[in-house]
């Protein structure tokens, strides 16, 4: 089962979130997770273009005061984004770990 684009972005967003709560800054660990799963994530952009993708994305996804009354495709993101941090909540997962996990998610569906 291949999953959605919007699910795929707020799986990357999410594993930003939580290199933030690690030991990373924002750019680092956005450059971190498009090292790692930016060609699943962003497949037509290149080089920074991806990075800022990532970076303009998950600040729109956070910046959703209503995610019901957001466009459809962030809507569902944002629900993805919130159901990956409750289970990391829920997990008691550390922040890196989380990160590589959700990472590694993303990678087995792209094979």
């Amino acid at each position: 089962m291949a999953y959605s684009m919007e699910f795929k972005r707020a799986v990357a967003a999410c594993a930003v979130t939580q290199l933030i709560e690690g030991r990373h800054d924002l750019d680092a660990a956005v450059r971190l997770v498009f090292e790692h799963v930016g060609d699943v994530v962003f497949v037509t952009l290149e080089g920074d273009r991806k990075v800022k993708a990532l970076l303009d994305y998950r600040q729109r996804l956070l910046s959703l005061e209503r995610p019901s009354n957001a466009p459809p495709r962030l809507s569902i993101a944002r629900y993805h984004y919130d159901s990956c941090m409750k289970w990391i909540e829920a997990e008691r997962l550390k922040p890196e770990r989380s990160a590589y996990l959700l990472m590694h998610a993303l990678l087995d569906d792209s094979r």
